[in-house]
Formats: structure tokens, C-alpha cells, sequence
């Protein structure tokens, strides 16, 4: 399955790319050994899920267009798994192979010295870090420090990856270091050996070797004291994003692309809330309650005919009993007590699980003879990994050490046992579980939402994991809702369905672009045919020309770098496309780029480039002016299970008995609500009713905070989203029609008086916006009660 970047991940990539050009061709980039420029370096900052490794594919891309060579990149990960992994993504049928399609994708035991001197094929070299961090050691069938007379002559491979000439001309290289917490001094002082163009480095938290930051990153920051003292120096870093608030630039905003976490929520990448269920009671209660849970959520994904299989995970110690205690291996399977066997065996003789759906990856001692046949264990670590991994298993039972590359979307629940003690680091595993299944938000929180249930021996050690939790989200900028619960009776939790004596009718609202698609295609038609070569398809590129000494690797070079007329060329196809992509992921759905003017291949910095980049900025305003919202009567919504604390607010006219989680503006907004007689429903932005919007950006959709059905009319009420009214795109919010006839009405409520969108609002009453002449248009009131009266009148 191919993957479609998302317009943040295109504004990440293209970011790094930006500053890559500005710092690669600037008159003050730095130098060391005379005239070799020092490398460029960019740390990738994203929270789990978010899609690293495709922006750095992406990246790559990029800034090969800014090099009038071919590139080299040397990509690595410390697991070989991770390394495996991203190769199959690569390679032809991945999911992101079509990403990196101008380039050779190729595993370190594959290099050989005619992919390194063909310089006219951009090369990824695949290895892990292994295969350089200890020179007696080799990475499959290369040794890569070793001369190999046959293949690579009287040279090592190590070799002849620094020289990397391309008929007289030294290829640049480009490290990416996918986990790259894990770079260490050895290893700085190694990769420097290559003399690299560029350092890429992807990590949520990144601490450098100092010998790292003295030689990479310190003279970068120097450079950018220098060139910000330059003419448009400060303006082309404002631009780039690195100035700080005072509008300084700002040296480690340029070093680190930062991904903002409420994009990847937005984008649909991760899940939106994680909710923990707390207990004092015996394991097996626990494995109940997220038995049960899971059956919920796999009702939810059969009547909605999504067609997988949700999965959970058990974090538990390995051969250490409950009571700290060794677990006696020799004893019959039956009577053993090791945590890992406990939860086997509750799940298989309790539950009827199915052993075949059941791993434990841990180090499980077993006396000889003494595992049963249908137990499957996996203790080799990352020897085995590639079997578990081929087992699609969906109970998984281990200790904190499954290893980096194991991050499944359909994991949906995770029990955390009491064995673990103080060593219980939640915040730790949360990543496990924060994918998103499909990168898409369905309409019921259930499967929206990670669910762990934490068996502790004292309240303090639950209340303590969650904060933890809640620290390491607000540190990544992540706005995921957090909904505890511990213990059960009056304080737990519980799962409601809408009451049974009320009927309500709900349809899904989807965007109708037909008006747009012959728009779009005219512009397209206009577009200019350019010609391969000729001026306007040419752009600028810096780059360093120079002869390498084979025999004398450290003789420095007697070229400077220079401007050239031909960088890199990619098709004009790819670069409209991207461009379109960056914006609307909507609207590059609807476009047709097969003629074969788009075949023709262009430089970036063109002048055919630059028409790309309106052409996609013509498009996506047109697909948005001229896409409606339409109500589709043959598509119901349904109203799913959602989990409510027993201690919640009741309501009389509610669609569910009980409702949660309103913040202090909408909790008396619903009481008021509640007085009108109509029934009424909270919607949950993590899984409810969701209206496409029309605008560019990384959310797709907006959930409106209330539903009220009067007569045949539905009315979205939304206390928190006057932000979306800043333009013609809140037009189409307001009314939405099924064949003519008024269906759904939209209204949104702010605090205190407003007279214009997007003013500031005086502390007095409520301001209701509504369409009238067709703008939206202010109504003052006093109080909320009115206000709730303003937002139902037709």
C-alpha cells in the first residue's frame, strides 16, 4: 500500500530542504581542511506516529535538487530490524517507494564500486549502525573496512565510500541516522571519516555527542551569526523559521524541524485520547476488563465492516513472580507463577483465546521439555524478531524490552501488571499504542482511543503513571484528551448507548467537488509546455567541482564552490503534484496530471518550477472555492458506545444518560441546553459527528460541540470554534443542503461581544454567529439561555 504524505510532512521536508539551499550555496558557509565545506545539519523532532522516516525520504528528495551531482545516502539504524523494515519501504511496492523513486535503493551488502561512480543515479545505501561502529565487525556478506582485491581492488569499501568519485567528481553524501538518539561519540568520530554533506538526524529527543556539536553544529551556528549580518539575512531566516520571538535568529530553531504534535492529530496519524483504567484487584479482574473492552471495540470495527483485527499488548516481568519472588522454571507449565505464563494461560483456558494469536517476546527460562508445544516464545531478541513479527500475533505478552520497530497501528489496548513495581514507566509505552489504524479518525471514540489498564498495588503508583503520561504529552506539544479512572463501583467507569426512547436521524455530510474537477482541469489545460533544456527549465545550483586524488584522499581540493546552471532535474509532474500535495491532499485527488507536457524534466529554481508552484496554488484555491458541502441521506450516522464515568453530569433531554469531560464554558452551556426540551447530544471530537472542511491546512474536518434535532433540522452548536470563521470557507459551514432543501444549520457561539470576525470581544453576554445576507453576521446577547435560544432559531 502506497502512502500519500501528509501536508505537514511535505512542510517538514520542504523546510529542511529550504535551509539545506540556503546553507549549501551561501558565500559563508564554513570550511575545515582549507577550502571542504563543513557539513549541513538538521535534527527531525516529531512524537511517535508521525511519520519520520517518509519526511526524511522526502527531505532527501528535496535537496538532491539543490546539488548539481547525484547523491549518496548512507541511512541507518542501530536495530536491524528498523533497517529491514525501511528497506522494504523503499523497495519497489513499498509504501513509500514512490517517495524515493529517482533513487537506487540497496542493502550495504549490495555496494559495489560501480553504483558509487555512477554519478548520473541518486544511490540510498541501507545499513545498520553495526556495520561501521566496530571495525572487526561485518555487516552480512561486507566487511566493510575490508580490501577486497576481486570487487573494490586495492581499495575497502569504507574506502571508496569517502572517495566516491564520479568521473573526477566527489559525490555528495548525505547521513541519515533514523533513531538518532542512539549517535554516539565513537560514532561521530567514525561518520566524520566520510566527510559528509549533510547530517540528518531523527529523534523526539536528542541529546549530541559534545565531539558532535563542537564540530557539525558549532560552526553552523557561527554561520548563521555571519550571514544573518548579510543583506536579506534576516529576512530569509524569518522565513526559514529560525528567529526567535524578538525576531533574532535563531541557531537551534535552525537546527531542529520541529513537527508541531496537533498536526499529526490532525492529520488523522495518531490516536486523540488514551484512557487508563486503574486497579488494586487480582490479574485475572484486569485481563476481564480489557477482555471486555476488546470485544467492544471489535463489535465497533465489524459494524462499520473495517476488516482488521484490533490488538493488545501485556507489559509484565519475566521470570519474577508477584511477590518478587524467582519463578521456579522447572515446575510444570500448570503450576508455574511467572507473570508471562499467568496471562498465557488466563487468556487461553479463561477466555478460549486462540494460542496461535498468542506471543510471549521475553526471555522466558523453560526447563528442557518442560514448554508446551503451542506456547509461541520468542527470547533470541532481535534474531527472532523478523519471525514474531511475520506472526501477526494479536496478544502480545513482554517485558519493557521489545525492541525499536514494533509499532502496529491496530494495537488498541495495553495491560501494565503490578510485577512491573516502580519500574512501571507507562509514559515509556504509550508510543506502542498511539498510531492510528489506517491514519484516519473514525466516528466513535472506541476506536480513537489507546486503553491501558494498569494493575498497581497503591493508588499513588496509577495516579503517578498518569502524570507521567500527561508530562511527557505536553512536552511533545500533543493535545491528547487523557481519561482516567480507578478502581471500580461509584468511581469506575462505564459503557452507555444512546437511550433507548429516543430516536434521532443523523446523515454523514461529504464534499461534493464535481464543480471543481472541469475547472481544474482547464486550468491544467493552460499550463505552458516547456522544453527539456532550454532556459526556462534551467535553475541555479551550488556545488563544489574537484578532482579526487585517489591516492591521496586528504590533499585538498583547488575548486571553490560555484554556481551552475544544472542542478538535478526531477519531472515537472512530480513537482506540480508535491506542490498540491503540500496544501490539500483533497484536491491533488481530483487533478489529472497525465498529459505529457508534465513528463518533461525541470531544475528547481526554474523558471518552469515556479509555474508548477502557482499552477498548484491556482488548483487548490479553485478545488476550495467550488467544492460543496452536501448532506447525503442515503449514509446515516450512527451513534456508537461511549465510555462515561459513573459520577458524570446526568441530563434529562440528553442523547445519553450521562456526559463528561465539558470544560467550564460548555458544561453551563448544556444546562441550558438541557432546559430547551429538545434532544440533544455532545459530540466528542475524539470519534462523533464530523463536517469536511473546506480549507488548506492538516485537519480534514471539524466536530461541533453540541447536536439539537428540532422538526427536520439538525443544528451543529460549537462553542470553541470561532476561529474557523475567517473567511469564505465558514460560509459553507453554516448551511448544508441535501437536493435544495435545508438540512443541517450551523452556529457558533463566543464569549463576550463581538462585532467583527476575528476581533477582540468585550467581556459582556455571548455573541451567536449565523449567516444572514450571505456573511456571517454577529447577534449580542446577554446571557446563555438566550444565547441557546439565538442558536435554534432557523
Amino acid at each position: 500500500m502506497q502512502i500519500e504524505l501528509k501536508p505537514f510532512q511535505v512542510r517538514a521536508a520542504k523546510q529542511i530542504a529550504d535551509r539545506y539551499a540556503y546553507f549549501a550555496g551561501h558565500a559563508y558557509r564554513p570550511t575545515y581542511k582549507g577550502s571542504l565545506p563543513r557539513p549541513f545539519y538538521q535534527a527531525l523532532s516529531a512524537i511517535t506516529g508521525a511519520g519520520k522516516t517518509p519526511v526524511l525520504a522526502e527531505a532527501v528528495t528535496l535537496m538532491r535538487l539543490h546539488m548539481g551531482v547525484e547523491p549518496i545516502v548512507f541511512w541507518m539504524s542501530k536495530a536491524k530490524s528498523v533497517v529491514q523494515q525501511t528497506y522494504t519501504n523503499f523497495s519497489s511496492g513499498g509504501k513509500y517507494a514512490e517517495i524515493v523513486d529517482a533513487f537506487r535503493v540497496i542493502r550495504a551488502g549490495q555496494l559495489e564500486p560501480g553504483l558509487i561512480a555512477d554519478g548520473t543515479t541518486p544511490l540510498i545505501v541501507m545499513a545498520t549502525t553495526g556495520l561501521f561502529n566496530n571495525k572487526e565487525q561485518a555487516d552480512g556478506a561486507l566487511n566493510i573496512y575490508k580490501k577486497d582485491q576481486d570487487l573494490f581492488g586495492d581499495q575497502s569499501p569504507w574506502e571508496r565510500l569517502i572517495a566516491r568519485d564520479a568521473g573526477g567528481v566527489r559525490r555528495p553524501l548525505i547521513i541519515v541516522y533514523d533513531e538518532g538518539h542512539n549517535l554516539s561519540e565513537q560514532q561521530t568520530k567514525i561518520l566524520a571519516e566520510l566527510e559528509p554533506e549533510a547530517y540528518l538526524l531523527a529523534s523526539a529527543t536528542l541529546k549530541l555527542p559534545a565531539n558532535f556539536a563542537k564540530t557539525v553544529l558549532v560552526p553552523q551556528e557561527g554561520w548563521m551569526e555571519e550571514a544573518a549580518d548579510e543583506g536579506d539575512g534576516l529576512e530569509r531566516f524569518a522565513k526559514l523559521k529560525a528567529v526567535d520571538q524578538d525576531g533574532k535568529p535563531d541557531a537551534n530553531a535552525f537546527a531542529i524541524t520541529a513537527v508541531e504534535s496537533s498536526a499529526v492529530i490532525d492529520a488523522e496519524l495518531i490516536k486523540t485520547s488514551i484512557q487508563f483504567d486503574g486497579t488494586t484487584a487480582p490479574m485475572e479482574r484486569c485481563l476481564d476488563d480489557l477482555y471486555d473492552r476488546l470485544q467492544l471495540i471489535e463489535q465497533e470495527i465489524d459494524a462499520r465492516a473495517l476488516g482488521f483485527v484490533p490488538k493488545a499488548i501485556y507489559v509484565c516481568k519475566t521470570n519474577i513472580t508477584d511477590d518478587g519472588d524467582k519463578d521456579d522454571h522447572a515446575k510444570p507449565f500448570e503450576h508455574r507463577n511467572a507473570p508471562p505464563i499467568r496471562i498465557w494461560r488466563y487468556l487461553v483456558e479463561q477466555k478460549q483465546v486462540d494460542p496461535a494469536s498468542v506471543a510471549i517476546y521475553a526471555d522466558l527460562k523453560f526447563a528442557e521439555g518442560n514448554k508446551p508445544e503451542d506456547v509461541n516464545l520468542f527470547s533470541k531478541g532481535e534474531s527472532d524478531f523478523d519471525e514474531f513479527q511475520a506472526g501477526n500475533f494479536q496478544h502480545i505478552i513482554f517485558n519493557q524490552g521489545l525492541q525499536e520497530g514494533w509499532d502496529d497501528p491496530a494495537c488498541y489496548l495495553g495491560y501494565i501488571d503490578k510485577s512491573m513495581g516502580s519500574q512501571i514507566k507507562v509514559e515509556q509505552i504509550i508510543g506502542r499504542v498511539l498510531r492510528q489504524y489506517d491514519a484516519q479518525h473514525y466516528d466513535t471514540p472506541l476506536l480513537n482511543s489507546a486503553h491501558f489498564f494498569l494493575r498497581v498495588d497503591k493508588k499513588n503508583v496509577f495516579t503517578e503513571s498518569i502524570e507521567a503520561v500527561r508530562a511527557k504529552l505536553q512536552e511533545s506539544g500533543a493535545a491528547i484528551e487523557i481519561v482516567h479512572t480507578y478502581g471500580g463501583g461509584e468511581g469506575g467507569s462505564e459503557d452507555l448507548e444512546p437511550k433507548e426512547d429516543l430516536a434521532v436521524v443523523l446523515h454523514q455530510v461529504h464534499a461534493d467537488a464535481d464543480d471543481a474537477v472541469d475547472a481544474i482541469a482547464a486550468l491544467v489545460a493552460k499550463f505552458p509546455t516547456f522544453k527539456e533544456g532550454d532556459i526556462d527549465t534551467q535553475g541555479d545550483a551550488h556545488r563544489k567541482t574537484e578532482t579526487v586524488d585517489i591516492a591521496n584522499l586528504d590533499k585538498e581540493g583547488d575548486q571553490d564552490w560555484i554556481t551552475s546552471g544544472h542542478a538535478n532535474r526531477v519531472r515537472l509532474r512530480w513537482l506540480v503534484s508535491n506542490a498540491i500535495r503540500g496544501r490539500s491532499r483533497a484536491a491533488l485527488a481530483v487533478v489529472d496530471l497525465k498529459a505529457s507536457k508534465f513528463d518533461v524534466r525541470v531544475e528547481a529554481g526554474s523558471n518552469a518550477a515556479s509555474y508548477a508552484e502557482s499552477l498548484a496554488k491556482e488548483i487548490v484555491n479553485t478545488y476550495y472555492q467550488l467544492t460543496s458541502l452536501v448532506y447525503e441521506s442515503e449514509r446515516e450516522f450512527s451513534f456508537s458506545t461511549m465510555r462515561v464515568p459513573k459520577k458524570a453530569t446526568a441530563f434529562n433531554n440528553g442523547l445519553y444518560e450521562r456526559y463528561a469531560g465539558l470544560n467550564k464554558f460548555e458544561a453551563p452551556f448544556a444546562a441550558e441546553l438541557d432546559k430547551v426540551g429538545l434532544t440533544w447530544h455532545r459530540n466528542p471530537s475524539n470519534g462523533g459527528f464530523r463536517i469536511p472542511l473546506l480549507s488548506e491546512g492538516d485537519s480534514a474536518s471539524f466536530s461541533p460541540d453540541f447536536l439539537v434535532w428540532k422538526g427536520k433540522l439538525v443544528f451543529c452548536l460549537d462553542t470553541k470554534g470561532a476561529h474557523l470563521l475567517t473567511d469564505a470557507v465558514a460560509r459553507k459551514l453554516f448551511d448544508i443542503q441535501d437536493e435544495g432543501t435545508t438540512k443541517l444549520l450551523t452556529r457558533f457561539i463566543s464569549e463576550g461581544k463581538q462585532t467583527t470576525i476575528g476581533g477582540k470581544a468585550t467581556k459582556d453576554g455571548y455573541t451567536v454567529w449565523k449567516m444572514k445576507g450571505g456573511s456571517p453576521t454577529p447577534i449580542h446577547v446577554s446571557n446563555l439561555g438566550l444565547a441557546v435560544k439565538e442558536c435554534l432559531k432557523p
